[in-house]
């Protein structure tokens, strides 16, 4: 089939590169290629404005939980500055790979590095240094009116579930508002969610290990601060606050699928997401189903549900860039099955390598103007 002349979005098999172009149908020209829909421009009163707004306060509550955090551990890390030498590594540890972890996650190609990055950082300062003081606020609360000894056992699983995850809610929508084309659905929102959580995840390690030294009286702080970070990297990591953020984060992503104007279906499921992401916090900090296998039992309840709306999410999302990618076939006159399969990274890089080395440079340019417009078609609402 032809190809729509000077379109400079249709690929270019000519030198070998894949998917492989298909024979013209008999007697027939064949569908001209379309350019894939692409994003509105950005125009002040577009997006421009509320992009640029949500940067600036991202900025300026990162900036502002930063401070917080540091009056509020600054002189324990005077004090115990090898103790909190030794937490920041662990941090950094757990940063990088649940960074690298959950980027990869995402299907077809991986998020927006700045929109990565901006989410983590919320995470890491905003979120957690707004959560300390909102929870301080909330806990005293609890205690001058429903008494010391019930605030003790409940005050954590009436305080965190709505502070911490409201705090990183405004993180993922934030990041939305300031990366349109970063959170296109509900498994960009699941992943910047992650993301947001991740950061949050890790500030709190190093706060939980600092006190865990303050508590035993500075005694073998290094084995403190280790075993902490173990426990909770390794035993309650796996149905922590990326979890719960990510499922909020997935309602988020409903709504910017819709161009933030959803209708009632979007919204009703939207809040489902986020009262579940709540749900599974004020679970996690109850005394109820105290005890080892209480813990494990509540990690595993928080990651399957995780999971489940992970995998719901990847499949609708699959499923719409391989429909793209086979109309992208269809109107530039390549083969489908090679261009479907671009949908996934293995069969990208097996098809690389079957490119002469000295063409796979423009092969995968190729490759990644395919995805991109699939992925622009997908999202604009066009299969």
């Amino acid at each position: 089939m032809s190809q729509a002349p000077n379109d400079p979005r249709s690929p270019d098999t000519a030198a070998g590169t894949v998917p492989a172009q298909r024979r013209r149908r008999r007697n027939g020209p064949g569908p001209q290629r379309v350019p894939a829909p692409r994003a509105p421009e950005q125009t002040v009163a577009g997006y421009r404005l509320p992009a640029f707004v949500s940067m600036v306060v991202i900025g300026v509550l990162c900036l502002l939980g930063l401070v917080t955090l540091a009056v509020r551990l600054g002189g324990t890390v005077r004090v115990f500055f090898a103790e909190a030498a030794l937490g920041l590594v662990f941090a950094a540890a757990t940063l990088l790979f649940g960074f690298w972890l959950f980027r990869r996650i995402r299907p077809v190609r991986a998020p927006d590095p700045a929109a990565s990055l901006v989410a983590v950082a919320w995470g890491l300062t905003a979120a957690t240094g707004g959560a300390l003081l909102a929870n301080s606020a909330l806990t005293g609360v609890w205690s001058k009116t429903l008494g010391l000894e019930f605030s003790a056992v409940w005050g954590a699983a009436m305080t965190a579930p709505f502070n911490e995850e409201l705090f990183k809610l405004a993180g993922i929508v934030l990041v939305a508002v300031a990366f349109p084309r970063a959170v296109r659905g509900p498994v960009d929102g699941f992943v910047i969610g992650a993301l947001v959580g991740l950061g949050f995840e890790v500030t709190e390690n190093l706060i939980y290990g600092l006190n865990t030294v303050v508590e035993a009286g500075g005694v073998n702080g290094g084995l403190a601060v280790a075993q902490t970070a173990v426990l909770r990297v390794l035993l309650t990591g796996l149905g922590s606050h990326w979890a719960m953020s990510a499922v909020a984060g997935a309602g988020v992503g409903l709504l910017a699928a819709a161009g933030w104007l959803p209708g009632g279906r979007r919204v009703l499921g939207a809040s489902v997401l986020v009262l579940t992401a709540m749900a599974m916090h004020w679970l996690f900090d109850s005394p109820l189903l105290d005890g080892f296998a209480g813990i494990v039992f509540k990690v595993l309840l928080n990651f399957g549900i995780a999971m489940a709306v992970y995998f719901a999410a990847r499949h609708t999302y699959r499923r719409r860039v391989r429909r793209a990618l086979a109309l992208e076939a269809e109107e530039a006159g390549l083969r489908r099955s090679a261009a479907v399969a671009l949908a996934r990274r293995r069969a990208r890089r097996r098809a690389l390598h079957e490119v002469p080395e000295a063409e796979r440079a423009e092969a995968r340019r190729v490759q990644a103007l395919m995805v991109e417009s699939a992925e622009d078609r997908a999202f604009a609402h066009t299969v």
